[in-house]
């Protein structure tokens, strides 16, 4: 229901940011190196500056489901997820330890050409597939999302907001390539940044101060940061969290192909290190702003639920409830807070179709097309940024007539994303590991993932408990006592609806297999991936290890691999370099002495 309407400081404030985006976009495609290259398009040329792309790598994977969803769920959950943050550390130690060393040093424009080399063309098919189809799809999602919140808040037309935030992504994208997504990157961090500190610093004075706002969260038991309940089913328990949620970031800032792209930008690896590093960390930051804002917003509404009450209808809504209950006396800050929720999805888009176009170019369009100059290729490649943006839109527009889309999409990424990781660890980790049983792997964990989910939308089994919620300074409509809220993390929220205690008790005592945390799935894939796949390379017909060309181990297994199988190791006569005598010769430099 539309309670609110914009300000036209607001709307003068959402069009200079679109504006400002497109700038960016118009000076890289004309001055910032013109992007003739498919190298300077897709990787600024291997010489980008580290800060930037820090940036860039922070807010690339924050989209609008963390700006505007993730507080919503912080305000039916509590504040659990912040323990993400910890699992950050992990996250970063294993992506350079391990995975960074290997992309960067092969200096490939696609991840996918590692699926190739390493195993083979039908590997790299596959994964690529169904990344492409989830991506093009959470795409449309990321551009539906605001465009649906600010529509519902303020009744502004739901398809021109798609239209409009679809069309300016996809123009500086296009023309300005990876230089004019990084430093759009940048500037709508700024905006994201401002919008979330205005929601935590004004929500926070509004219920009378932090000491008020942590006294509310007590008193509706959000308090509980980390919960050591070693259920499954529990979506965010420690071990949920610190497993799941781990291998679930190690899967994104590892092996997604917009990640990879920001390592493989810097000038060496070291810097790129240092770019995982402070990204993930800012990854962390940026979750904590969103559980932080989550919480303020339960203090603003602990004596009047919007969702009991019916002023939304969805905890994705939330967010743009509490902008507009915020600030809507006050032309301008809606505009900022709202322009914060686009930039949100402008900065995950942009990364989405510059990699999705680098995945076409490399594995599909150099593949059957090998005469085309890089100046034919590169132009090639910006028509289809342009076609994706333009499919992206359409996407957004059909998810408006299906409802239940959001959720699937989100499952999909561990699904799908967990055997890629998996595939990716037989092939630097496992080296007997090859091309049959890293797809026997992947299949068989996409199937057990997809069976999990079929049967849990099929049984309903995925619904946890709300924590409790109060409309005691509403007007007297709701008996709240007689009531408990079950949020579905599969159908997002499900209306009130009375359930005795009893049954509760009853359903506790149940467990199925369909109801464990969809963030366990990137656990499963992944887990299920390797064992199948070591399994499978032992099985008569399989090449062994020595048929593994070292270039694409992980560096501590490359050594131990190298010296059990009497490959030579030697310094470069004058370089700084180690040589491996048994490698292609473009890939003769590979890794560096431990004092540089």
């Amino acid at each position: 229901m539309a309670d609110f309407t914009l300000s036209v400081w607001d709307y003068v404030i959402i069009f200079a940011v679109f504006s400002v985006s497109a700038f960016i976009g118009v000076f890289f495609a004309f001055f910032g190196g013109r992007q003739k290259t498919s190298e300077e398009y897709f990787l600024g040329s291997r010489q980008m500056n580290v800060i930037p792309v820090i940036i860039s790598m922070t807010v690339t994977v924050m989209s609008a489901i963390t700006y505007i969803g993730l507080p919503g769920e912080v305000y039916i959950l509590g504040p659990k997820f912040g323990l993400m943050f910890i699992s950050k550390f992990v996250c970063c130690f294993l992506t350079t330890t391990f995975f960074l060393p290997v992309f960067y040093r092969l200096r490939l424009v696609s991840v996918y050409e590692y699926y190739d080399k390493r195993f083979s063309k039908p590997v790299r098919y596959c994964i690529m597939v169904a990344e492409y189809a989830h991506s093009l799809i959470y795409s449309g999602v990321v551009i539906f999302i605001p465009s649906l919140a600010l529509s519902t808040i303020t009744g502004f037309n739901l398809y021109l907001s798609i239209v409009a935030l679809g069309f300016v992504c996809t123009f500086y994208t296009t023309i300005g390539g990876f230089k004019a997504v990084i430093w759009t990157d940048v500037f709508q961090a700024i905006v994201m940044f401002t919008g979330f500190l205005l929601m935590i610093i004004v929500g926070t004075i509004k219920v009378g101060g932090a000491a008020e706002g942590w006294r509310r969260a007590e008193e509706g038991e959000r308090t509980e940061l980390v919960d050591f309940n070693p259920d499954p089913t529990v979506r965010y328990t420690f071990w949920t969290i610190m497993v799941g949620g781990t291998l679930f970031f190690t899967m994104i800032n590892g092996t997604k192909q917009s990640v990879i792209q920001r390592y493989n930008s810097c000038k060496t690896e070291q810097q790129a290190k240092l770019v995982a590093w402070f990204g993930i960390l800012g990854m962390g930051l940026v979750e904590l702003l969103a559980v932080i804002c989550g919480m303020v917003a339960y203090a603003f509404y602990a004596y009047c639920d919007p969702l009991t009450t019916e002023r939304i209808a969805s905890p994705d809504q939330l967010t743009a409830l509490f902008v507009m209950d915020l600030f809507h006396d006050t032309p301008g800050l809606p505009g900022i807070a709202i322009a914060g929720a686009f930039c949100a999805s402008l900065s995950s888009i942009s990364s989405m179709i510059n990699s999705l176009a680098a995945i076409t170019g490399e594995s599909v369009i150099k593949v059957y097309w090998t005469d085309l100059s890089d100046e034919t290729y590169t132009r090639v490649i910006k028509v289809l940024s342009a076609l994706l943006g333009v499919i992206s839109i359409c996407l957004a527009m059909l998810t408006s007539f299906m409802g239940g889309v959001i959720q699937i999409v989100l499952s999909l990424g561990g699904i799908f994303g967990g055997p890629g990781l998996g595939v990716v660890s037989l092939g630097i980790f496992v080296p007997r590991a090859d091309a049959r049983s890293a797809l026997c792997g992947l299949i068989s964990a996409i199937a057990i993932c997809l069976s999990l989910e079929v049967g849990s939308r099929v049984t309903g089994s995925r619904s946890q408990a709300s924590l409790p919620v109060s409309v005691e300074e509403c007007e007297p409509i709701y008996n709240i006592s007689s009531y408990i809220t079950v949020y579905d993390t599969t159908d997002e929220y499900t209306t009130l609806a009375p359930l005795p205690s009893d049954d509760m008790e009853t359903v506790a005592k149940q467990f199925s297999i369909f109801a464990i945390s969809n963030l366990h799935y990137s656990t499963i894939s992944t887990f299920v991936t390797i064992i199948v796949g070591i399994l499978v390379s032992y099985l008569p017909g399989s090449k062994g290890p020595a048929a593994c060309d070292p270039v694409y181990l992980t560096p501590m297994m490359r050594k131990y691999h190298m010296k059990r199988h009497g490959q030579v190791v030697k310094i470069a006569e004058g370089g700084n370099h180690e040589i491996y005598s048994k490698v292609p010769t473009e890939m003769i430099e590979i890794e560096k002495k431990p004092d540089q």
